[in-house]
């Protein structure tokens, strides 16, 4: 009897879709190989989902008192799972294509796991990279202009460390447990705007698109839009725009707002923009109003600090004249975001030639005046810029109320934050020790960025079918404080085996989804 923990189930998942099958037929046989490319990569994924003190460049340590030969095949020893043979395991995926393998193994996993898909959920995040990396290169190209090495370079850190050079992961997702249906590996310094509507374009057919893809504002451009014929989507539209600023602002009647989601109302109005007639949904959050009210009450603080030094500045000069004084307060009131400046007169005073109390009869040099104001909150520009807190622009091509109703674009984009942003933080876990690489090779980070994109499909798969095994049985599993959930995370499902919790707090009913014997192993 073995004690396989959690990793039994992660076999399942891998066994199931097929994964070693698929790989090995991308990257074909290796002459005296003991453990093909497909396995090795079995045993990276095993790794990344360890949840131990064993990262990645460890590999060959954490199989160390593992049945191998249970978990991977006969004859496959924790000595043949070393550093080597992942180096070379991750040269044979960059070889055979990350991109293109990674979409026969989704595939795969849809055909097996029939989970279904209303709408893809695209972004792309950043991971800084240890070393001295060349980045000047312009990168070599295939056939179809894409890079065919990433540059490790800087550019915008998600990850708040601008000084290390880093690589861009691109992820397109199912909305159903942000399963992940394509990832694709870019440079540090990539534009946003341009690279991700460019990946949906070329992999549209390999994709088998849902309903609606989902993107965020940078997506929003003419450009964009026109590349993006044929595809239905939900985007937000950026508040620089000219249009949405005048929207994001306007006063509007009560009467004109209808409720959405819970905590949200919006109303719609047509648009074209970039030649693409639109629908825009403009939202106003409750949540997000009162978040934004606690920060307008900072700038409105900080804006007081400033307004006080330019009246200073003020109250110190001297004017020629009453109205040269009226009007420099009046421009400098104008240009304040949100208090004015109220005039309170003028005090005359006379230069003399020469110190002390001026003679009988004397003329004065010069006769100046200093200017008298106060400071206040300008009312009603505080309104207006309360006007537009909570507010944000969501727009669609599709015109159909029916098909689409405002509150599905609502949900359909908020959905981002579960499916693919969740993934994302799953992978910069600390407990998944991939948030930073340390490869000397771009084409074996681009393999590595493979490995970790693998990782998260499998643990979203089985998210979801325990999930729905759950509610298919009509069961529940106990959370962390023991009450009943029929949606466990399935890390906590995890942490349940390593603890050897199960099986006495896991009925096999709900795990019958993984169709795994070593579950009662």
């Amino acid at each position: 009897m073995y004690d396989l923990g959690h990793l039994g189930l992660v076999a399942s998942i891998l066994d199931q879709i097929g994964l070693v099958q698929i790989v090995d037929q991308f990257v074909g046989p290796r002459p005296g190989e003991k453990v093909s490319t497909g396995m090795a990569l079995k045993a990276a994924i095993l790794n990344a989902l360890g949840f131990v003190t064993s990262p990645l460049y460890l590999f060959g340590h954490f199989f160390q008192g593992k049945p191998t030969e249970l978990l991977l095949g006969p004859g496959i020893t924790p000595e043949l799972l070393n550093d080597d043979r992942m180096g070379r395991m991750l040269d044979s995926l960059y070889a055979a294509g990350v991109t293109e393998l990674f979409v026969e193994v989704a595939k795969s996993a849809r055909r097996v796991f029939p989970f279904p898909v209303r709408a893809l959920h695209v972004d792309s995040t950043s991971f800084h990279v240890h070393g001295a990396y060349r980045s000047g290169e312009e990168g070599q190209t295939d056939t179809g202009d894409e890079p065919l090495v990433i540059r490790l370079t800087h550019g915008y850190s998600r990850d708040h460390r601008p000084d290390l050079k880093q690589w861009v992961m691109n992820l397109i997702c199912a909305d159903t447990g942000g399963i992940p249906l394509l990832f694709a590996p870019g440079d540090g310094n990539q534009s946003d705007q341009e690279a991700l509507v460019s990946l949906l374009a070329r992999y549209r057919q390999s994709l088998e698109l849902g309903e609606v893809v989902v993107l965020d504002g940078a997506s929003y451009s003419q450009e964009n839009l026109g590349a993006l014929r044929g595809f239905s989507w939900v985007m937000r539209v950026p508040a620089t725009l000219k249009e949405a600023k005048v929207l994001l602002r306007k006063e509007l009647p009560q009467e004109a707002w209808r409720p959405l989601l819970p905590g949200y109302r919006g109303l719609e109005v047509e648009s074209e923009y970039g030649g693409v007639r639109q629908r825009w949904l403009l939202v106003e959050s409750q949540e997000r109003a009162r978040m934004e009210e606690a920060s307008l009450q900072q700038r409105i603080a900080r804006a007081e600090g400033e307004a006080r030094k330019v009246l200073g500045r003020l109250t110190a000069r001297t004017f020629a004249c009453e109205a040269d004084a009226r009007r420099a307060l009046s421009e400098a009131s104008g240009r304040l975001p949100l208090h004015r400046l109220v005039y309170l007169g003028v005090q005359e005073e006379r230069q003399w030639e020469r110190v002390g109390r001026p003679r009988k009869g004397e003329r004065p040099l010069a006769v100046v005046y200093r200017l008298r104001a106060r400071l206040e909150v300008d009312q009603e520009k505080l309104e207006r810029a309360r006007r537009g807190l909570g507010r944000f622009l969501l727009a669609t091509n599709v015109l159909d109320r029916e098909g689409l109703p405002p509150q599905e674009v609502l949900r359909r984009y908020k959905d981002q934050a579960r499916t693919v942003e969740r993934g994302f933080r799953f992978l910069k876990d600390p407990l998944f020790f991939a948030e930073s690489t340390f490869l000397k090779r771009p084409e074996r980070v681009m393999a590595l960025g493979m490995v970790m994109a693998l990782a998260l499909l499998v643990y979203a798969l089985g998210e979801w079918a325990l999930r729905r095994r759950l509610w298919e049985t009509g069961s529940s599993l106990p959370d962390q404080k023991g009450r009943p959930t029929a949606k466990p995370t399935l890390r906590w499902v995890f942490q349940l085996f390593m603890s050897g919790l199960y099986p006495k707090l896991l009925p096999r009913p709900p795990l019958a989804c993984f169709k795994s014997s070593w579950v009662t192993s």
